[in-house]
Order: C-alpha cells, then structure tokens, then sequence
C-alpha cells in the first residue's frame, strides 16, 4: 500500500484550492494533519501576481511566502525565507505523529534541492502517508527524488478518496 501520492496536475490546474480543501475535509473526518497548504489571498496592484501565504495545518498558522517586488519586476515572487519559517514549523508537527501529511506542492524549490524537501523526505521516513501535489512538467524531477514507490493520482476528488479511504476509511 503506497504510504507516498501524488497528485499530478496539469500547468493552469487550480492545484492549490483543490489542496486545501482536501486538508479541510480531512479536519473534519478527524484526521490529525501536518504540512501545508498555499493560500493565494489576493490580486497584486497593476500585476498579476497574488499574495501567497503557507497555512501549516497542525497549528493553522500563516506563513507569508511572497515577496513584492515592486513595478516591472519579473521572475518568481516567492520569498525564500517564509517557505524555511513553515518548513520549520512542519519539521517539529511531524514528531506529533500525524494521520497524514499534505503538502502543497514538490515545485521549483524542490526540485533544486530547498523548498519543503526535507520535510517531504521527514515525512516519509518516519514512515508517516504523504499526500503532495506535482505539476506534470515536475514528474521526472519528482521522480527522481522519490523513486518508484508512490501512487499517481489524477487531480480528482474520486480517486483521492479512494486513496485516502484505503488508509484510513475515509472519505475526502
């Protein structure tokens, strides 16, 4: 039984509303979560560019993780520094034995060796079900990093529940 899922999504897909509400759901079927999910909470003035905030799912807390970069600006808007601020506060909810853990997404930062990959290499070590996000341009990066042992799901409640429900007879 694959403890590691992915689910892989295509570039435009709005991953990171189907996330979290996958971790509100599971909250309310009683499942203890730990990781996070993205948040985009509002447009930028004049760009399109969103204010981006990680919520670590064991405390509920808020993570701001972009940056403003000011008119004209181009190239990824995510500060560094609030993705390490809830790595860290994901790394010390993984020794509250979780239920599960869900994490937004094995991104650029990922696949560069930063971002959450300690905390998604934690997670699997303690031996701990994994559900994570992974665009289709990522999937041989993603590979990489985790080997062969991980369902691929499509990005769709069914097959989600499915998994969730053959570990731990729920539904999402």
């Amino acid at each position: 039984m694959d403890m590691l899922a992915a689910i892989v999504y295509p570039s435009g897909f709005p991953i990171d509303d189907l996330m979290a509400g996958l971790a509100r759901l599971m909250k309310q079927r009683g499942l203890r979560l730990a990781g996070v999910v993205q948040h985009n909470e509002a447009e930028c003035e004049g760009g399109d560019c969103h204010a981006m905030s990680l919520e670590e799912l064991a405390s509920g807390r808020q993570f701001p993780i972009s940056e403003e970069r000011g008119p004209g600006s181009e190239g990824c808007r995510l500060d560094a520094s609030g993705l390490a601020a809830a790595g860290g506060a994901v790394a010390a909810s993984l020794a509250g034995a979780p239920d599960l853990v869900i994490l937004n997404k094995f991104g650029r930062q990922e696949m560069l060796g930063q971002g959450l990959r300690q905390e998604i290499a934690a997670a699997v070590t303690a031996g701990l079900p994994v559900l994570i996000a992974v665009r289709e341009d990522f999937v041989s990066a993603w590979r990489e990093f985790a080997g062969d042992d991980w369902a691929r799901l499509p990005p769709e409640e069914a097959a989600i529940e499915g998994w969730a429900s053959a570990r731990f007879g729920v539904a999402a």
